[in-house]
């Protein structure tokens, strides 16, 4: 296929989108990328994914992203999908509210088992739970590691013949009447103005979406959160313990590859986070005192080996999350060949593999093979955005769906 297309942004939504492109025969993609191959979010994520999501569309593109999951442990050397299964833990009132959305996954064949209080002790050791507290797990589900990941995408698709530019910044577009032709970018590399001549055009990054979006007349109405998650020192066992989305304390937990405990969360500090530039690096991010307290008062009963262990390394990363808390993927209204693929809040390593699907198959046949009508940047063409975007708001404020 002769048609071009520019990436921006290399974490792994970008990622999964050139491996998408070539998979399906599209000979020249680019990979722009203003620092290095998953420096931003990507490689601060816990990696957890699930299908038991929230509405028709994201439980079919979660199960489409396990199939791809499951593939990519075939095909990416060094790289494997830790299959633990994935637990929604919650409180009964919590698990009551949410039978409508059993019979959804019913309806859809999304697999899942139900498990109360001490029932989660005898398939999972290390966990504990309240008599009260209800565990939907995924089996399906479970996690990837970021650093494994990252660099065996990025083989792959520079083996399909995809081009990595690093350290280089988007400056502008260019148009031919209302359709994007091009980019203007400066490579701190090689220090100079570059230009990129383009078919089609796909912004894959998260939480600088807007500012990517600066010269055009149209942004998105996000928030970027402060996350952070803590990781233990090894332990000398394997740990018995699926991935946790933990809804009674609004955090995560899960082991590691090497008998690690992560936990994560950005419930600590709700005030979402502005970034000023395109200067802005995720390092300059700091983190918050009381970040650690948070999360071991939350799980020394959740999962009680974690209390005395020593810690070993944190790491401080953002969420993005639209006014609507769904991803955005599809064509920007208005300028033909221009495309977003962004701002999944919490969940952007589990929708990577689909989201990467969806917005190959925007480009390529200008439809998608799962209704992802919600998904649309469209939707919000009518929405005071500059409004949102003018003011603070919280968390809490907003109703965030995790991974």
């Amino acid at each position: 296929m002769t048609k071009k297309v520019i990436i921006i942004g290399g974490g792994v939504i970008g990622m999964s989108t050139a491996f998408q492109l070539a998979e399906k025969g599209v000979k020249d993609i680019t990979i722009i990328e203003k620092d290095n191959i998953g420096s931003g979010s990507s490689s601060q994520a816990a990696g957890i994914v699930t299908c038991l999501q929230w509405n028709e569309t994201s439980v079919k593109a979660r199960m489409k992203s396990l199939d791809l999951f499951e593939k990519f442990s075939q095909i990416l050397d060094g790289y494997t999908f830790q299959q633990v299964g994935c637990l929604n833990l919650s409180d009964k009132k919590d698990y009551d509210l949410g039978s409508d959305l059993r019979d959804l996954h019913d309806e859809l064949g999304a697999k899942y088992e139900i498990y109360i209080g001490d029932e989660l002790t005898k398939k999972f050791s290390d966990l504990k739970a309240e008599d009260d507290e209800y565990g939907i797990l995924d089996p399906r589900g479970g996690y990837s590691e970021a650093h494994t990941y990252i660099p065996a995408l990025r083989k792959k698709i520079e083996n399909m013949g995809v081009k990595i530019f690093e350290n280089e910044e988007v400056r502008n577009f260019t148009f031919s009447g209302n359709k994007t032709n091009g980019l203007i970018t400066f490579s701190k590399t090689e220090n100079k103005e570059k230009s990129y001549n383009s078919d089609a055009i796909i912004c894959a990054v998260n939480a600088w979406t807007n500012l990517i979006l600066s010269p055009i007349d149209f942004k998105i109405p996000m928030k970027n959160f402060v996350h952070e998650r803590f990781v233990t020192k090894p332990f000398d066992r394997e740990l018995f313990l699926p991935a946790i989305n933990d809804r009674v304390y609004q955090s995560y937990i899960r082991g590691t590859e090497d008998n690690r405990i992560l936990v994560g969360t950005s419930q600590h500090n709700p005030e979402n986070f502005v970034i000023e530039d395109k200067d802005f690096n995720i390092n300059e991010l700091h983190p918050y005192p009381n970040a650690l307290d948070f999360l071991k008062d939350s799980f020394k009963n959740r999962v009680p080996i974690i209390e005395n262990k020593e810690w070993d390394y944190h790491t401080v990363g953002l969420i993005s999350v639209t006014a609507d808390a769904t991803p955005v993927i599809g064509p920007v209204p208005n300028i033909e060949g221009l495309y977003l693929c962004s701002n999944f809040h919490s969940g952007g390593f589990a929708y990577n593999p689909v989201a990467g699907m969806l917005i190959s198959e925007h480009v390529i046949n200008g439809e998608t093979s799962i209704d992802s009508e919600s998904y649309l940047p469209r939707r919000f063409e009518e929405f005071n955005t500059k409004e949102y975007l003018s003011k603070t708001h919280k968390l809490e404020d907003l109703e965030v769906k995790r991974h």
